[in-house]
């Protein structure tokens, strides 16, 4: 029997909760205790059936140390939280939140689908209790939430047909992939709306989704330069690095490269494939525009053009020109020199990246 009881009583092995999966489950709960709800608290992601080896979403909520301890009394006087509680708990906060936050956020289609029987039953049921309520708005997110298209845009269009607000329409469309759908009366009045409350994260995310990002990294910058004023570093670098994220820094270079193709400025377009790390598209910009490059007795561009000709001894010539032109120049500053009264502007390193 002593056996028996060994055997039963050993603890399943703790296998850890991948990173991805971690971050849903705290995002979705708001960083915050299920049970509690009380913020700023330390917090940890419990296993509701108490087997550390299931990862599973259902199987997992955000609670506070405290609250957490209750999960592991099991006699005495104090009442022990059990697994139906915590799930009760969680399942209600959940749904707070999701109303709360109205569609401010759009969950990682990499987890959207159920993985499990279990999954697929509550996903059901929760979609029942939506529809019983007619809480079309829940509904709708719920199905995001899930990845079923079909049944999204069912209640996505329901929803609009009774009237919501902007920016909930506006999230709905963006879950779409229809932000186009948009009259642009509603679209500016957001915009209005985002300035007037100095949301500059929300307006520069916007912009973003419109496709306008020139206009996204101004107001990003924004909010970068009123959090670094206010003494807010840490913020600061967050929404760096979601500008980062987002890609905006290559987006930009590329309206500067279609800008500077329109212009025909060939020394512009090379700056910028390089600044892309297009090395190999740098070097056939170069080929392609091998005459114009020659007859414009442009140095810079020709040493280029020698480099990748691989011609040792005209290298040997353009790197004499380019010496020569710089002796002729007058520095005005890190990047900028005076050259028969122009500023040129020049990248330091830039004559040997490629």
């Amino acid at each position: 029997m002593g056996a028996k009881r060994d055997m039963s009583s050993k603890k399943k092995e703790r296998i850890e909760i991948p990173d991805e999966l971690a971050d849903r489950v705290l995002f979705y709960s708001d960083r915050t205790c299920c049970v509690c709800r009380e913020k700023n608290r330390p917090i940890q992601i419990h296993h509701i059936d108490d087997d550390p080896s299931n990862n599973s979403f259902i199987n997992l909520a955000v609670l506070c140390f405290d609250c957490h301890h209750k999960t592991q009394i099991t006699g005495g006087f104090d009442r022990k939280l059990n697994a139906r509680q915590v799930t009760m708990f969680r399942d209600e906060w959940l749904t707070i939140v999701s109303k709360r936050w109205g569609m401010n956020y759009q969950p990682s289609r990499k987890f959207a689908s159920p993985q499990s029987a279990i999954e697929v039953e509550v996903a059901t049921t929760v979609a029942e209790i939506y529809r019983e309520r007619e809480e079309y708005i829940l509904l709708a997110i719920h199905y995001i939430t899930i990845g079923n298209d079909e049944l999204r845009d069912k209640y996505i269009e329901l929803v609009i047909q009774r009237g919501i607000d902007d920016e909930t329409l506006i999230a709905f469309r963006k879950a779409q992939g229809h932000l186009d759908l948009v009259p642009s009366e509603i679209k500016e009045r957001y915009i209005k709306e985002l300035k007037g409350n100095a949301q500059w994260i929300d307006l520069g995310q916007f912009y973003h989704d419109l496709g306008e990002d020139g206009l996204a990294v101004k107001f990003m910058c924004y909010d970068i330069i009123e959090k670094i004023d206010s003494g807010n570093i840490y913020s600061a670098a967050l929404v760096f690095k979601e500008m980062v994220k987002l890609q905006l820094l290559e987006s930009l270079l590329f309206a500067a490269l279609t800008e500077a193709r329109v212009n025909n400025n060939l020394w512009k377009q090379l700056r910028i494939l390089l600044e892309l790390n297009q090395h190999s598209e740098a070097i056939k910009f170069l080929l392609k525009h091998k005459e114009e490059i020659e007859s414009s007795h442009n140095v810079l561009l020709s040493y280029f053009l020698t480099t990748v000709l691989g011609d040792e001894r005209r290298k040997v010539e353009a790197r004499k020109n380019l010496a020569r032109a710089f002796r002729e120049v007058q520095i005005i500053g890190n990047n900028t020199v005076m050259k028969d009264g122009k500023i040129v502007e020049i990248e330091k390193g830039s004559f040997f990246n490629l």
